[in-house]
């Protein structure tokens, strides 16, 4: 019994595929110049595939990322979208990196919060249908680094705090030797009120 289940759905698989490979294609992906929907005035392949397509039917799709920023500043939100005119069949969406594949991200849309510079790139979305595979083209993102400003801000921020320190602490001496000279001079007065009168002698 479980044979035959894993049997059957090896089997739906490898036609699901096989079907989204073929010349033969299901009727909703065939799409004609001659009006906006879908597939009604064309030749439809008979179960042998062996029928023509009429020429004003294609399965030329479009796959394509919209972005609202793609020139970002570490810290920021990286949001990228897979826009396609595919239609409304079993879909599945990903996404690559420099050629890499995204390890997750299987959603028509990309987020990422607060991005790093390692991730500025070339990115790549791609859909796989009943109708077929198709792929974006390459869309750019960079990531300043603003390390090097943060750098300069801590730099500054310590020049800073040193020469206010500084100016404290020359204020305060400046304070505190006055107010040395100010005791010795009443230590002095004090000492000369206090010595001793001796009369003068003729």
């Amino acid at each position: 019994m479980v044979v035959r289940g894993v049997t059957l759905y090896l089997l739906l698989g490898y036609l699901i595929k096989a079907g989204a490979t073929s010349t033969c294609v299901y009727n909703v992906c065939l799409r004609c110049n001659t009006t906006a929907t879908w597939a009604d005035p064309c030749e439809l392949c008979n179960k042998t595939c062996n029928s023509a397509i009429s020429s004003n039917c294609t399965k030329g799709f479009q796959v394509s990322i919209n972005s609202s920023d793609s020139d970002l500043v570490e810290g920021d939100d990286l949001i990228l979208t897979c826009v396609h005119n595919l239609p409304d069949v079993i879909q599945t969406f990903g996404w690559k990196m420099n050629e890499d594949t995204i390890q997750g991200q299987n959603e028509s849309e990309l987020y990422d919060k607060k991005v790093l510079s390692n991730k500025a790139g070339s990115y790549i979305c791609y859909v796989e249908s009943l109708c077929g595979y198709y792929e974006s083209l390459p869309h750019d993102v960079t990531v300043e680094n603003n390390s090097l400003l943060l750098l300069v801000v801590c730099g500054v921020s310590a020049l800073v705090l040193v020469l206010v320190m500084g100016l404290v602490m020359k204020f305060k001496l400046k304070r505190d030797n006055a107010k040395h000279r100010e005791r010795m001079r009443q230590k002095a007065t004090v000492e000369q009120r206090a010595a001793p009168f001796t009369p003068r002698e003729s």
